[in-house]
C-alpha cells in the first residue's frame, strides 16, 4: 500500500481522535459552569400531534454546462403514535450551473408566490443544491403551519436557521404563522457542528457529562446554540434541538415532551420517529435516479434527439471507463 496513502489515513484518524475528546464531560461542565440541575428531566406525553418535514436531493447527471439534480420533500403527520397523513411532493429536476437562477425563481415562485430576494451563488454547487431542497422543505412547512390543527408540533430536520438568505423571511413567516395559530415549532439536527471549546463537539460532551453526573435520560440542557436533548432511557446519542426565541418554559417542556413520546422506535431509539419517517419517504434511491435518466432519454426521443445527440450533452465517459 502506498506510503503517502498510509500517512493520509494516520492524519485523518488523528483528527477524529482530537475532535472526539474522550472523557471531556467534566471539562465541559467546568468550562460552561453547568450544574446537575441544568439538565431538565422530560416527561413524555403521547397526545400531541406531530407533523415532520424532510427533503432529499440526488445528482442525476453532471455535464460541462450544468449538473442536473432531482429533489423531493415529504411531510408525514402523526397522532397518538400513528401516522395520520402523508404528503409527498413530486420529483423536481433542476439545473445547477447554467440556468440555475431561472429554475430557482420558478420553484420559489411555485411555493411562495414571488421571486426570491437573493439569487444562488455561482460556482457553489453544494449551496445551490441545498437551496433547492430547502425551498421545498420550507414550502411544505408553510403549508403545514397553515393547515395543522392548533397544538401540533411542527418538526423540521436541521436547524431553525436559514442557510440561504432568500429563506430568511420565509422562516420568519413560518414562525409567525405557528405563533398565530398556536402551533409549536422545533428543528432537530442529526450531526451538529457546534463545539464547546472550538474543537470538541458539544452534543456528545453533554451526553458524557450527564452520564458522569448520574442523570438518566430523557433530559434536555439549554446551551447557547439551543438545546441538547437525550430523548429516551435507552438512547445512546443526544441531538441538538433549536426552538424559536421567546418560548416560555412551559412551551419548551411541551416540545421535548412531544419529542420524547415519539423517540421509542426500536430501529432508531432516541430519534423522533416522525422525522425518520419523513427521511425514508423523501430519500431518492439510486434506482429512482436511473428511472429519471431513462425518462430524460425517452423525452429526447420525442424531440428527434437520437442517442448520439443525448450523449453529446449528458453522456459521462466515466461510465464507459468504469465498465473495464
Amino acid at each position: 500500500m502506498n506510503g503517502t496513502y498510509i500517512q493520509d489515513l494516520i492524519r485523518v484518524v488523528a483528527e477524529i481522535r482530537r475532535r472526539r475528546g474522550e472523557g471531556d464531560g467534566e471539562s465541559f461542565l467546568s468550562a460552561k459552569q453547568i450544574q446537575k440541575a441544568d439538565f431538565i428531566p422530560i416527561t413524555p406525553a403521547a397526545d400531541r400531534p406531530v407533523t415532520a418535514i424532510d427533503g432529499s436531493n440526488a445528482t442525476v447527471y453532471s455535464t460541462p454546462f450544468f449538473n442536473l439534480i432531482v429533489c423531493r420533500g415529504a411531510m408525514p403527520g402523526y397522532q397518538d403514535q400513528k401516522r395520520s397523513s402523508l404528503r409527498l411532493t413530486s420529483w423536481r429536476i433542476f439545473r445547477i450551473g447554467e440556468g440555475q437562477d431561472e429554475d430557482y425563481i420558478e420553484l420559489y415562485s411555485d411555493y411562495f408566490g414571488r421571486a426570491p430576494d437573493a439569487g444562488l451563488e455561482t460556482g457553489n454547487t453544494l449551496a445551490a443544491e441545498a437551496a433547492f431542497r430547502d425551498t421545498i422543505e420550507y414550502g411544505l412547512a408553510v403549508i403545514a403551519a397553515r393547515e395543522s390543527k392548533p397544538g401540533t408540533l411542527l418538526l423540521l430536520d436541521g436547524a431553525l436557521y436559514a442557510e440561504h438568505s432568500s429563506h430568511t423571511a420565509i422562516l420568519e413567516e413560518i414562525k409567525g404563522i405557528c405563533r398565530e395559530r398556536g402551533l409549536l415549532l422545533a428543528a432537530v439536527t442529526k450531526n451538529a457542528g457546534a463545539t464547546w471549546d472550538g474543537v470538541h463537539p458539544i452534543v456528545p460532551a453533554a451526553m458524557r457529562a450527564a452520564g458522569e453526573l448520574g442523570i438518566r435520560p430523557p433530559w434536555y440542557l439549554r446551551i447557547e446554540e439551543g438545546y441538547v436533548a437525550c430523548l429516551h432511557p435507552r438512547a445512546e446519542r443526544a441531538f441538538l434541538v433549536t426552538l424559536p426565541h421567546g418560548y416560555s418554559e412551559e412551551e419548551v417542556a411541551a416540545v421535548f415532551s412531544a419529542l420524547a413520546s415519539y423517540a421509542g422506535d426500536g430501529r432508531v431509539v432516541g430519534y423522533p420517529y416522525p422525522l425518520m419517517d419523513a427521511h425514508r419517504q423523501a430519500v431518492i434511491r439510486s434506482d429512482q435516479v436511473h428511472r429519471i435518466r431513462h425518462d430524460i432519454i425517452a423525452g429526447c426521443s420525442t424531440q428527434s434527439i437520437n442517442y448520439d445527440g443525448y450523449e453529446e450533452i449528458l453522456g459521462d465517459y466515466h461510465d464507459e471507463l468504469n465498465r473495464y
